[in-house]
């Protein structure tokens, strides 16, 4: 049985939060060895990420994120804006072609199957996107990850529930993403200056879902298992830095 590599941070700002992603796929991919480094984390305070290539007057509302206290960061990933806020937050780190696959969809099939465990033994009915769905610009502005759903992205309901960017360097790759609880649809169609009613028909959080929203650590050890189970592994806890 192969051991993973499980970090289990608290609350960061997001530019810590970054960092740290960064950090560990610069270290899988200097390492000699097949590695997997599975990570979940929160944000101190509400964040919105932007994709490392989107410019920040294109995708949100910078002063209205000011005055309402929300932090920018950019992600080392690619992908839309994302409100980091009532959520659990995974990444993924690995070297490992032989459990993940070589290229973009095969390594986001692969977690989001694990993620999918992970919600379904937490009763939420979710399932893997079979495609892309894409939408158009408005006005020029970039529109929020969470407006469609990217193949095998996750979804419930016809919602999507998970967002998911990646980034591969060489052998390895990253792949993160905000998993709500709760979603503030009027904030973050404020702050990226779209409809929060087209959001409300295409986003959801997993409380939405359940008789009672759960703790974070019903939810966190829901993936944990989920992992797991899914790639037949057990983990080997260690700290971020």
């Amino acid at each position: 049985m192969s051991t993973w590599e499980l970090i289990l941070d608290g609350a960061m700002d997001g530019r810590s939060n970054m960092a740290i992603d960064a950090a560990l796929l610069e270290e899988v991919g200097e390492s000699g060895q097949v590695r997997t480094i599975v990570r979940f984390y929160r944000w101190r305070r509400p964040t919105i990420s932007l994709g490392r290539h989107q410019r920040i007057e294109h995708a949100v509302d910078a002063a209205y994120c000011l005055a309402n206290h929300i932090d920018i960061v950019h992600r080392p990933t690619g992908g839309r804006a994302v409100l980091h806020d009532d959520e659990l937050t995974y990444a993924v780190v690995s070297n490992d072609a032989s459990c993940f696959g070589d290229t973009i969809y095969g390594n986001y099939r692969r977690v989001s199957e694990a993620l999918c465990r992970g919600y379904n033994r937490l009763g939420i009915p979710a399932v893997l996107a079979p495609d892309t769905r894409k939408i158009p610009a408005v006005s020029g502005a970039d529109p929020p990850c969470f407006l469609s759903p990217s193949r095998f992205e996750l979804m419930a309901g016809g919602r999507k529930i998970a967002g998911s960017a990646q980034r591969r360097v060489r052998r390895s790759f990253l792949q993160h993403g905000s998993m709500p609880i709760t979603c503030n649809r009027e904030v973050l169609a404020r702050a990226t200056r779209s409809d929060a009613a087209w959001l409300e028909q295409e986003m959801a959080g997993a409380a939405e879902f359940l008789p009672q929203r759960p703790t974070m650590e019903e939810l966190t050890g829901a993936f944990v298992r989920a992992f797991q189970q899914h790639f037949s592994i057990e983990f080997r806890a260690r700290n971020s830095d």
